[in-house]
């Protein structure tokens, strides 16, 4: 089989003088499945026999990303080309099919265990090309084992690739996973992090989630999810236990990372907050709390940005705020907490989480407040502080020290004018402010 096209022009120059060199070169990994998938590749790496000093000579532009291992970028038309040493190459007339096919034995999955030469000649040791007809991830002759040994992350990424892809692990791939799923605990949480992204993010990210459960994975990247796991509700707006439900949320909100983050995370608090009154009725007061310690431990754990936490935190955190009777006052309110731009957030994941439960969906409650709150934002009322008709510079000139009295003076300002928006005028607000000053001029609020 060739590949005619999808092949960039600055990768043939890249082979083309190499090959003029006498240095056998060939594309590799995922970007040969991406071409043979119809996709385009992010980027392309390539095998050579040549070792590091040689391609530094040959080529003007290298970093050495890793060097010692014989791995080195090519800069070439502002793009670059991933270079490594083939596994057992030692001179330019050595068998290169047979060390080829060497290192491809070596690489994680079949799909990733193909390679083109310069003509777009395919060479497929390991049957990749008949497991993507059958959308099977599987490694180069059944060694899961021995890759996932040999990288721990392998595992993860088997997941990642199964839920982009939609393909199904082969039984020698969850076999191995079983049998070696603790040695995921020394892999730095960062590269963990960086898997569970994209098994979020794909299409499939229920399924995911619950195979990192099923393989014993997710003890060693969200554990706080494992109590969910059949835990019944015992309440008939419920039609699924914990985990159940919080997966089908997932399912129902769009790529976003921080609102699957949420939809994975907003019930994680239910077990540790679950009563059950003289009806056999289940109950799990405050817990959207409890959710938000523990998704704030979680992602504190692997390290992802403050912003992300933050985020998701407060996604979680205000999750149960249906507002059943709402008013301008509390919209405001409301809006004020979360931030209008991670308010249409909130609603996305408000709606999932009614779809995920039992019927009837009662969305209307969602989208009576988010029609009172667009009404709102279209009128420019203040919501915080920043929207005050004064600022603490103002205080200050009437008496106001910085620090913590200034700050209680403006919260005590804006509770008022999130009652009364009308009330947000500097005429208004600055006597107001001023009463609250002690004889001798010290805040007294």
């Amino acid at each position: 089989m060739k590949i005619s096209q999808g092949i960039p022009v600055y990768v043939e120059q890249v082979m083309d003088e190499l090959l003029s060199r006498g240095f056998p070169v060939s594309i590799v990994g995922g970007s040969v499945r991406d071409l043979l998938m119809g996709r385009c590749p992010e980027d392309f790496d390539l095998v050579t026999s040549a070792v590091p000093s040689q391609i530094n000579q040959i080529f003007p532009r290298v970093v050495p990303v890793g060097e010692k291992h014989g791995t080195l970028v090519i800069l070439i038309d502002n793009e670059k080309v991933e270079i490594s040493r083939c596994r057992g190459a030692s001179s330019p007339g050595d068998d290169w099919p047979g060390i080829l096919a060497e290192d491809l034995r070596h690489r994680d999955f079949t799909i990733n265990a193909m390679a083109v030469d310069r003509s777009g000649l395919l060479y497929d040791p390991f049957g990749g090309c008949n497991d993507i007809a059958g959308r099977i991830i599987r490694s180069p002759q059944d060694t899961a084992l021995e890759r996932f040994n040999e990288d721990p992350l392998r595992m993860l990424r088997a997941l990642r690739f199964a839920a982009v892809l939609d393909f199904e692990l082969d039984q020698s791939i969850v076999d191995a996973i079983n049998q070696c799923h603790s040695l995921l605990a020394g892999v730095a949480v960062e590269r963990i992090r960086e898997e569970l992204n994209g098994i979020l993010l794909s299409d499939r990210p229920d399924w995911g989630i619950r195979t990192l459960v099923d393989t014993g994975l997710m003890e060693f990247v969200i554990p706080e999810i494992l109590p969910m796991v059949g835990f019944e509700q015992h309440n008939r707006a419920h039609i699924f236990d914990v985990f159940t439900h919080s997966l089908t949320v997932l399912s129902k909100v769009p790529a976003n990372l921080e609102l699957r983050l949420a939809a994975l995370l907003h019930d994680a608090g239910k077990p540790a907050t679950f009563t059950l009154d003289e009806r056999g009725v289940g109950h799990f007061y405050q817990h959207q709390q409890e959710s938000r310690r523990l998704c704030r431990e979680a992602l504190t754990r692997l390290k992802y940005s403050n912003a992300v936490i933050d985020k998701v935190s407060l996604l979680v955190g205000e999750h149960m705020i249906w507002l059943e009777n709402p008013s301008e006052e509390k919209v405001r309110r409301l809006i004020g907490r979360v931030g209008k731009e991670l308010l249409p957030e909130l609603f996305t994941l408000q709606r999932a989480d009614i779809m995920g439960s039992a019927p009837p969906f009662e969305l209307y409650r969602v989208d009576r407040v988010q029609s009172m709150a667009e009404s709102t934002l279209s009128n420019e009322e203040a919501l915080t502080v920043e929207d005050l008709a004064v600022n603490g510079g103002d205080l200050i000139k009437i008496g106001y020290l910085p620090g913590e009295e200034l700050g209680r003076a403006l919260n005590a300002l804006l509770e008022i004018v999130l009652a009364s928006p009308q009330a947000n005028r500097k005429e208004i607000l600055l006597p107001t402010a001023a009463s609250w000053l002690k004889p001798h001029g010290e805040p007294g609020v």
